[in-house]
C-alpha cells in the first residue's frame, strides 16, 4: 500500500538541503514510499533577496500545512540558531496550529527531524535542544516522534545524537560576493541521513498497513 512521506526542510545553503535529499533517498528505499522534498517559505525576511540563498533552492516547491494534514510521516530539517531551531521553521509550525485546536488531526503521523549547527552568526552547539524542541513540538500534536536507529557510525560521528541527523554548517568563504558552503557532505553524515529517512518510513508503513492509530 501507498503511503505518503513529506521532507520539509528550510535553508538558505545547499549542504542542508542536500541533507534533505539524502533523507528522502533513505525514506524511498521502503516499498510503497511516496515521497517528496518540499521547502519553508521564509515568512519572516521574506524572499525578494535571492541572492541570499544558493542556486536551485528556491526551484523547489513550497510546503503548505495542506501537505503535512496530508502526509503519513513528516520530517523536517532546518539550522540550528544559538540553541533554537530557525525561526523560519517555527514559523511555519505555527501555521500548523489550527490543527491542534480542531482535535489534533495530526496524531498519529510519524514526526522526524533533521538540523545543522556551528557558524558564525549561528551560535555552535545546542542543536540536542533544537531538536528536543521539535519533537517536543511532534508530540503536542499527537505525533510520533522518530530519530536516528542506533548505529554504530553514532559513536564516531561529529554532533551524533540519536534525537536527529546533525551536520557541521562547514567552511564559509566568498564566492563572487556570495557565501557558499563548499564542504561536501561525509559519509557519516550520509550514513545518518539515509538510516533516519529510512527508519521513519519504517516506521510510517507499518502503521499506514496496518490502519489508522487509535486513540
Amino acid at each position: 500500500m501507498v503511503f505518503k512521506v513529506t521532507v520539509v526542510v528550510f535553508s538558505r545553503t545547499a549542504r542542508l538541503v542536500t541533507l534533505a535529499n539524502v533523507v528522502a533517498e533513505g525514506a524511498r528505499a521502503v516499498e510503497g514510499a511516496e515521497v517528496r522534498v518540499l521547502r519553508v517559505r521564509d515568512a519572516i525576511r521574506g524572499e525578494e533577496d535571492a541572492a541570499s540563498y544558493e542556486r536551485g533552492i528556491l526551484d523547489c516547491a513550497m510546503a503548505s500545512p495542506e501537505d503535512i494534514l496530508e502526509s503519513d510521516c513528516v520530517i523536517v530539517g532546518a539550522p540550528t540558531r544559538h540553541g533554537r531551531i530557525a525561526s523560519e521553521m517555527s514559523a511555519f509550525f505555527d501555521r500548523l496550529a489550527l490543527f491542534h485546536a480542531n482535535g489534533c488531526a495530526l496524531k498519529g503521523k510519524i514526526g522526524s527531524v533533521f538540523t545543522e549547527v556551528g557558524s558564525a552568526g549561528q551560535g555552535y552547539g545546542g542543536h540536542e535542544i533544537a531538536l528536543l524542541s521539535v519533537h517536543s513540538f511532534f508530540l503536542q500534536h499527537g505525533m510520533i516522534s522518530v530519530g536516528v536507529p542506533p548505529l554504530p557510525v553514532l559513536e564516531s560521528a561529529p554532533h551524533a545524537t540519536v534525537l536527529g541527523t546533525t551536520i557541521s554548517a562547514g567552511v564559509v568563504r566568498t564566492v563572487n560576493a556570495g557565501l557558499s558552503r563548499i564542504r561536501e557532505l561525509n559519509e557519516e553524515e550520509v550514513k545518518l541521513a539515509y538510516a533516519q529517512g529510512e527508519w521513519a518510513s519504517v516506521i510510517a508503513k507499518q502503521l499506514h498497513d496496518d490502519g489508522e492509530v487509535e486513540v
